[in-house]
C-alpha cells in the first residue's frame, strides 16, 4: 500500500489508537494455546492479520456516541476473530496457497486442519463475548455469521456462471463482506444509550462502506496489485467467479469480444498474455470506470447515513474511513 494510503488509514485510526493497541494485546492472548498444533498455527496467523478496519469503525462508532469503556475491546476482538476465520475458510474454498505473501493455513496444514481452525476462531469469538456478558453483541455477531455463510453458499451457486447479474453480485458481497462491516458499526452503537436512536444509521453506514470496500478489492484484481489485498491477481476469474468490473465489461462488449473471454473463463488460461487479454477487455469496455464510480457512490452514501449524528472528531474519522476504502484504489487506477 502506498504511503498516502498508509497515512490515510493512520488518520482514521488515530482517535482509537488506545483501543487498537489494547486489541493487539487481546489478540495475542487469544491466539495462544497449550495445544502445540494450535499454538503453531496461531503464530502463523500473526503474519497474515490485516489492518483492523472493522474493529476501527466499531471503536469510532462507540466513541462518536460518547462510549469509551473497555467492553468495546472485547467486541472488536470478536469481530476480528470472525473476520480471520472467514479468511481461513475462504482460502480453503478458493484453493489459495498464499495470503499477503505468506503461506495460507490451508496450504501449510491441509484442508481438515484449516477448517477446524476457522471453526475454532468462530467459537472463540463467541466464547469471549459470553465470558464478558456481552449477550447483545453476541446476538448481533451470531446473526451476521449466519448471513455470511449464506453469502458463501450463494457464491457457490454462481460459480462458473459468466452471466451473473450486477444485482446478483451485489447480493453476494452484501452478505459476505458488507454484513460484517454493518454488524461492527451496530455493535459500536449498541454500547451507548445515545445509540438506540441511531443504530440503523450506523448499521447502514457500515453496510455501504463494506460494499465500497469489496468493490475496490475486486478492482485490484484487474489492476495487478495483489499485494494490496493479499490474494493473488486473477484469482477470482481463475476460480470461476465474476465480479463487478468483469460483469460491467461483459455487459457492454460486443459478441466477438465476449467470445474470447468466455473461452478463457470456461477453458482457463495458462499464460500471462491470456490474463492480460481479460484485463484489457475489462478496461476497454468500461469495467474499471464503472466499478470505481459505483464504489464512490457507496462511500458517499455511507457518509450521508451519518447526517443525523452530532458532529465530532470521531464522526469525521468515520467519514475519512468511507473515503479511505475507496481512495486506496486511486493510485493504481490510472
Amino acid at each position: 500500500m502506498e504511503t498516502s494510503n498508509v497515512d490515510a488509514l493512520r488518520a482514521v485510526q488515530l482517535l482509537v489508537r488506545e483501543e487498537l493497541e489494547n486489541l493487539e494485546g487481546r489478540l495475542q492472548d487469544a491466539l495462544q494455546s497449550d495445544v502445540p498444533i494450535i499454538g503453531k498455527i496461531c503464530r502463523d496467523l500473526n503474519d497474515v492479520l490485516g489492518k483492523r478496519v472493522r474493529p476501527t469503525v466499531l471503536f469510532l462508532t462507540a466513541r462518536s456516541l460518547g462510549y469509551t469503556e473497555g467492553a468495546t475491546i472485547t467486541a472488536g476482538l470478536a469481530v476480528e476473530l470472525i473476520h480471520t476465520a472467514t479468511l481461513i475458510h475462504d482460502d480453503i474454498i478458493d484453493d489459495h496457497t498464499t495470503r499477503r505473501g505468506k503461506p495460507t493455513i490451508y496450504s501449510t496444514w491441509g484442508h481438515s486442519v484449516a477448517t477446524i481452525m476457522g471453526d475454532l476462531l468462530y467459537s472463540k469469538a463467541l466464547a469471549k463475548l459470553g465470558e464478558a456478558g456481552l449477550y447483545e453483541i453476541m446476538t448481533i455477531l451470531s446473526k451476521v455469521t449466519h448471513v455470511m455463510s449464506i453469502g458463501e453458499m450463494m457464491q457457490f451457486q454462481y460459480k462458473k456462471n459468466i452471466d451473473v447479474s450486477e444485482d446478483g453480485y451485489l447480493d453476494i458481497i452484501h452478505m459476505k463482506t458488507a454484513s460484517l462491516f454493518s454488524a461492527a458499526c451496530e455493535c459500536g452503537a449498541s454500547f451507548s444509550d445515545q445509540g438506540n436512536g441511531h443504530r440503523e444509521s450506523y448499521s447502514a453506514f457500515g453496510e455501504n462502506i463494506g460494499l465500497a470496500f469489496q468493490i475496490t478489492d475486486d478492482l485490484f484484481d484487474y489492476l495487478a496489485v495483489d499485494e494490496v489485498i493479499g490474494k493473488p491477481t486473477a484469482s477470482d476469474f481463475a476460480d470461476g467467479r465474476v465480479t463487478l468490473p468483469f460483469i460491467t465489461a461483459f455487459r457492454n462488449a460486443p459478441e466477438n469480444a465476449r467470445k474470447r473471454v468466455r473461452d478463457l473463463f470456461w477453458g482457463g488460461f495458462e499464460t500471462r498474455s491470456d490474463w492480460s487479454d481479460v484485463v484489457l477487455f475489462v478496461q476497454d469496455y468500461g469495467g474499471i470506470e464503472y466499478s470505481l464510480e459505483k464504489a464512490r457512490g457507496y462511500g458517499k452514501r455511507a457518509k450521508g447515513c451519518l447526517g443525523g449524528i452530532s458532529p465530532s472528531p470521531e464522526r469525521d474519522a468515520l467519514h475519512l474511513a468511507a473515503d479511505y476504502v475507496v481512495d486506496r484504489i486511486v493510485p493504481f487506477s490510472g
